[in-house]
């Protein structure tokens, strides 16, 4: 009986509460006018996340997290990695400025010495230059005395003298064998020229001088005994000066333009030779062979 009274007490309590509840909503409704209570539906407990799903909710977010975590912890060795890397190269372009810095100096070391080199290389070359031409010059001087004898067939005399002195009296200039201090052949091709070296150099420059008269001296008129064959060979008797090498070289080069038509005429005198490129123009002395190319 009791148990039954305070149980209907409770459940009459309850009641008494939401009739409570009803009121004081009631009134609220009615002092505010326009605020209303809706009372809360089973649906609305049902929307509600669940323990489960908060769990599941909170498993996401923390693989997530370490997820990022990961990420970041990736990323701030690959940041590290490149930090290193970067200070690595900044490391190597600081050493590499230093060796172009360096090699800068030795290029600039190089270049000066270079320069100086050419510099004595250029001195040591107009020395050679002078020298040659001093030994040229020395050389050419030891033959001012000494004339060559072209033109003359070797069956036509007995020795190299008796042509010279041949050759002497049909250009009317006084020459004996005294006067020749050596005479020999050369090794030219054909008719082998004879050299002759003279005492006095007045007697060489007479003989040479002469040598105009030649044009028209045939080898019957100097050998009338020589037979027909030995006439044969002989196609033009001329003289000419014994030049150095050097010299000689230049002499053909004026010839060959002689003969293009470059120059009217070219002849050596006392070793010098010299041109004439009109027949009013001024004898040109030619002392290189970049002379003849410049006229």
């Amino acid at each position: 009986m009791t148990r039954g009274r305070k149980h209907k007490r409770g459940e009459r309590g309850s009641t008494e509460e939401q009739q409570s509840d009803s009121k004081r909503t009631n009134m609220a409704d009615v002092e505010g006018g326009a605020f209303v209570t809706e009372p809360a539906t089973t649906e609305d407990h049902h929307n509600e996340p669940s323990l489960t799903d908060l769990r599941e909710m909170l498993v996401d977010i923390q693989t997530t997290v370490n997820n990022i975590l990961r990420e970041n912890k990736k990323i701030s060795e690959d940041v590290k990695e490149l930090k290193s890397t970067v200070n690595k190269q900044q490391t190597e372009i600081v050493d590499l400025k230093k060796q172009l810095t360096k090699s800068k100096t030795q290029f600039a070391v190089s270049e000066k010495e270079l320069d100086d080199a050419k510099k004595r290389i250029n001195e040591q070359e107009e020395e050679i230059a002078e020298l040659y031409d001093l030994q040229d010059r020395l050389e050419q001087y030891t033959r001012k005395n000494s004339l060559e004898f072209h033109g003359i067939p070797e069956s036509a005399y007995n020795s190299t003298e008796e042509a010279i002195l041949k050759i002497a009296e049909t250009l009317e200039v006084p020459v004996s064998l005294d006067d020749i201090e050596i005479s020999h052949k050369l090794n030219t091709p054909g008719n082998k020229a004879i050299i002759a070296k003279f005492i006095s150099h007045k007697t060489k420059t007479n003989l040479y001088r002469a040598r105009t008269k030649l044009k028209h001296v045939k080898l019957t008129d100097l050998f009338p005994d020589s037979s027909y064959a030995t006439g044969v060979q002989s196609k033009r008797i001329f003289i000419n000066e014994n030049l150095t090498s050097y010299r000689r070289r230049i002499m053909s080069r004026a010839n060959e333009k002689r003969r293009d038509g470059e120059l009217l005429s070219v002849w050596s005198l006392d070793g010098t030779i010299y041109v004439k490129t009109s027949p009013d123009g001024r004898p040109i002395k030619i002392i290189e062979l970049e002379d003849l190319e410049n006229l």
